[in-house]
């Protein structure tokens, strides 16, 4: 690979009046000293061990920004928090070179020429860092000697990135936070090797995944609803139901969302239904496995509601001694 990486320590502050769906800095000043010469948004940059006003430049494959509701959290955060990046930009060059259009943060059109521009090269941990810190440190510049190479780094280095599972956010609120709920979901995840959104239905409670998101970072929300079942209570369920509709289809959110449906809908008990699962003929459940009525948790909820019934007919009707 022909690229010449230039390590630095760099300064930036972000323009505050920028106003695009990526820049959500209100405490950073207009980097203006240039302004006289360029027409474009700037950040400063140290470059060389020289601070500079460099533009970066977006293109039609940039990575979308932040949304609206992400920005709204960021605002909520302590930024002191977040852990440093390394800031990876590429000369402009190549992709004047191939036809590629460069508009600067305000989506003005770069001109070919036009000094100090640069092209962010986007991980999943610096795409809004570029636009949100205000002091960018340990820049990368790097000379390309294509777009196909651009693309080819980019590509090779966020292949396996991500962001944290359902479960290790939740993990991670649980520790932030100490949080009631969040240490249970999380346990009964772990515990049972399902999915949170799954523990969550045992549960019988629901965090949002927005809500989720913002305890990973100590916050602590005011209106987090209380759990519907202790823990006890949801590892007995997920144990009946493991051992009724097998520990696969346990997992999965179907059978313990007909039987929410159940206790809320149709006022049968948590006993009922225990009752029920335990009684329940080894072929009626394969006709909820089976039968074709459309959602497979309506299949459940009927199969089960008839055999509850049944069973509560048979103790009315018991013919006296």
């Amino acid at each position: 690979m022909n690229t010449n990486s230039i390590n630095t320590v760099a300064n930036a502050v972000v323009d505050n009046n920028i106003n695009n769906d990526l820049m959500v800095n209100n405490n950073s000043e207009v980097a203006t000293p240039n302004a006289e010469e360029t027409p474009f948004r700037t950040v400063k940059a140290q470059i060389q061990g020289e601070v500079q006003d460099i533009i970066l430049a977006r293109h039609k494959y940039s990575m979308e920004g932040l949304k609206a509701s992400q920005q709204k959290q960021l605002e909520l955060i302590d930024k002191s928090k977040m852990l440093g990046v390394i800031f990876h930009l590429a000369t402009a060059e190549v992709f004047y070179e191939a036809g590629i259009e460069l508009r600067d943060l305000d989506n003005n059109e770069i001109p070919a020429g036009t000094e100090n521009v640069f092209v962010p090269v986007e991980t999943a941990d610096t795409f809004y860092r570029f636009t949100i810190d205000d002091v960018l440190e340990n820049v990368e510049v790097h000379t390309f000697t294509n777009v196909q190479e651009f693309a080819e780094v980019t590509g090779t280095t966020t292949l396996f990135s991500r962001g944290l599972t359902s479960k290790e956010k939740i993990g991670v609120a649980a520790l932030a936070t100490n949080d009631e709920v969040c240490n249970a979901i999380f346990d009964l995840a772990l515990e049972g090797n399902m999915p949170a959104s799954t523990a969550q239905l045992y549960l019988d409670v629901q965090v949002k995944g927005v809500t989720t998101a913002m305890m990973t970072t100590g916050y602590k929300p005011k209106d987090i609803s209380g759990l519907g079942r202790t823990y006890d209570e949801a590892k007995e369920l997920f144990e009946i139901v493991s051992a009724v509709f097998g520990v696969n289809e346990a997992k999965k959110r179907y059978a313990v969302r007909a039987i929410n449906y159940l206790q809320k809908s149709e006022g049968i008990s948590l006993e009922q239904i225990h009752n029920a699962l335990e009684t329940i003929p080894a072929n009626e459940v394969a006709k909820a496995k089976l039968m074709n009525c459309g959602e497979k948790e309506t299949c459940i909820v009927t199969v089960l509601l008839i055999w509850i019934k049944s069973q509560e007919n048979k103790r009315i009707f018991v013919p006296a001694a």
